[in-house]
């Protein structure tokens, strides 16, 4: 059984992804995020938890890390800035996680859904 938890970086695919972020630009990591926000598909799980953790990062560009974020985010936005776009997409890939996403079904039925919401709208907060 994988890593599960209400935090931005407790599940597999966040951490699987994060160990990766060396290897993406900003141009990626917009499209990442737009991707989540304007699929029109069902918004599975995987690319659900890719998308908060890649906000997780435009938030530490923003200069609001999350505490205890991975090594890896502090390296990556030493390198590079936060622009207008990146935190737009941010925003609503992000929105859209939080009102219909395969996690969030996911903590629907596990119970789970206030504390996993209540963390979405902290990083949210970060975002601005």
């Amino acid at each position: 059984m994988g890593a599960w938890g209400t935090g931005s970086f407790e599940n597999d695919d966040a951490v699987d992804w994060v160990a990766g972020l060396d290897a993406i630009t900003p141009e990626e990591l917009r499209r990442i995020l737009e991707r989540a926000a304007d699929d029109p598909g069902y918004l599975e799980a995987p690319a659900a938890s890719i998308a908060v953790a890649a906000s997780e990062v435009v938030a530490a560009l923003n200069g609001f890390p999350a505490e205890g974020a991975p090594g890896k985010i502090a390296e990556w936005t030493g390198k590079h800035a936060c622009t207008p776009e990146l935190k737009a997409a941010a925003v609503r890939a992000l929105e859209r996680v939080r009102r219909s996403s395969e996690v969030k079904d996911l903590w629907m039925e596990a119970d789970g859904l206030n504390e996993w919401i209540g963390a979405v709208r902290e990083l949210q907060g970060r975002l601005g």
